[in-house]
C-alpha cells in the first residue's frame, strides 16, 4: 500500500538535478474505489481521476447532465457522492416528469439545488405541490415556481412558508394578492425574516413620500419589487427624481422601470442621448424617456439616432449595448 502522497525522503545533488530535468511525480490521493477509478492521461502520462460513482451516472444517464454540470453538483453537495442507490433520486425525477416538469426543468432543478433528489417523492413533494394548489397555483404555475425559488421545494411549510403567507395575507387581506406574490415573487418566501424584509422596505420606500397604502399597492401590483434590492431601488428613484425630474409617484405606475431595468446599461445611456438630441434640437419637443426605456435596444437606435442627422455623435454617448452598435 502506497502512503497518502509520494515524497522524496532525501534531497541530494543528484534528486536536484533530476527535479530540473524532469516533471514532479504527481500527487495521488487513494480514494475508495467506489467512488473514483484512475486511468492515464495519454498526453502527460499521470493518471487521471474519474467519477463512477452510482449517482453520477444517474445524473448522466437519466437526468442528461453533462460532466461539468455533474462536477458542479458534486462540489456543492460532495455528501452524495456517498450515495450507493439511486432509487429515491430516481422516484424524485419521475414524480417531477408526471407532475409537468420538462427535462430541461428537471436538470436545472437539480443543478440549481441538487437536495431535492434525496427528498422522498410521494409525501414530500407531493404535498408540497398540494398545498401550493390551495392557494390557486395550476401545475403550470407551480412549475414556475419551482425553477424560480428551487430552494422552496425543500422548505418546511409548517415551520417557514405558512407563517410568511400568513404574514402576506394579513397584509394584503387578499389570497389572490398572495398567489401573486407566489408566481412571481417565491424566493422571498423562503427567506427566514421575511417580516423584517417587507417592513424595512416599506419604510424605506415611506421616505421618498410614498404613503402606506400607496406602498401596499406597489406590492400588490408587481411584486417582483419584492425581491429587489434596496439599493437598486435607492439608486434608480434617486436618478428618475433628480436627474430625470420626474416625482416619486411616478414608480406607482412604472414599476418595472425601478425593479427590472438596469440603471447603468439602460437607463443613464438612453437618459444621455435623449438629452442630448434635446439639446441639439432645442425647437423640437423634447423625446419622452419613459416611451424610450420601452424600447427594445434595436428600435431605440433606430429611432433615436440612426434617424438623427448627429448619429455619429449620439453612437458615441449610448453605451448600454455596445454589441448593438
Amino acid at each position: 500500500m502506497f502512503s497518502k502522497y509520494f515524497v522524496p525522503s532525501f534531497r541530494s545533488p543528484l534528486h536536484r538535478l533530476a527535479a530540473t530535468s524532469f516533471p514532479p511525480f504527481p500527487q495521488i490521493v487513494f480514494l475508495k474505489s467506489l467512488w473514483l477509478c484512475t486511468s492515464i492521461d495519454s498526453s502527460t502520462g499521470y493518471p487521471v481521476a474519474e467519477n463512477t460513482c452510482p449517482i453520477s451516472d444517474f445524473f448522466l444517464n437519466e437526468c442528461g447532465l453533462c460532466q461539468s454540470e455533474i462536477s458542479a453538483i458534486l462540489k456543492k453537495r460532495p455528501s452524495l457522492i456517498r450515495t450507493r442507490s439511486t432509487s429515491t433520486a430516481q422516484q424524485v425525477v419521475q414524480f417531477l416528469r408526471d407532475s409537468g416538469f420538462t427535462d430541461d426543468r428537471v436538470r436545472k432543478l437539480i443543478t440549481r439545488n441538487p437536495s431535492i433528489i434525496a427528498l422522498n417523492a410521494d409525501p414530500h413533494l407531493k404535498s408540497k405541490i398540494e398545498w401550493m394548489k390551495t392557494w390557486g397555483l395550476t401545475v403550470q404555475h407551480i412549475v414556475m415556481v419551482f425553477s424560480r425559488a428551487p430552494r422552496l421545494i425543500c422548505c418546511s411549510i409548517e415551520k417557514l412558508l405558512s407563517p410568511n403567507i400568513q404574514y402576506l395575507q394579513n397584509l394584503f387581506g387578499s389570497a389572490a394578492d398572495v398567489s401573486r406574490v407566489f408566481k412571481w415573487a417565491p424566493q422571498i418566501l423562503v427567506s427566514s425574516n421575511m417580516p423584517q424584509v417587507l417592513e424595512k422596505k416599506m419604510k424605506h420606500l415611506a421616505t421618498f413620500g410614498l404613503l402606506e397604502d400607496e406602498i401596499k399597492e406597489l406590492f400588490r401590483r408587481h411584486p417582483i419589487i419584492l425581491n429587489v434590492s434596496m439599493v437598486k431601488v435607492q439608486k434608480n428613484m434617486e436618478f428618475f427624481m433628480h436627474t430625470a425630474g420626474l416625482p416619486a409617484k411616478f414608480v406607482l405606475s412604472y414599476p418595472y422601470f425601478v425593479s427590472c431595468y438596469s440603471l447603468e446599461c439602460r437607463i443613464k445611456p438612453r437618459h444621455k442621448v435623449l438629452s442630448a438630441v434635446s439639446a441639439m434640437q432645442p425647437s423640437k419637443r423634447p423625446p419622452s424617456l419613459i416611451k424610450a426605456l420601452y424600447l427594445s435596444d434595436r428600435r431605440f437606435l433606430e429611432e433615436h439616432v440612426y434617424a438623427s442627422p448627429h448619429a455619429t455623435e449620439l453612437l458615441e454617448l449610448y453605451s448600454a449595448k455596445p454589441a448593438l452598435l
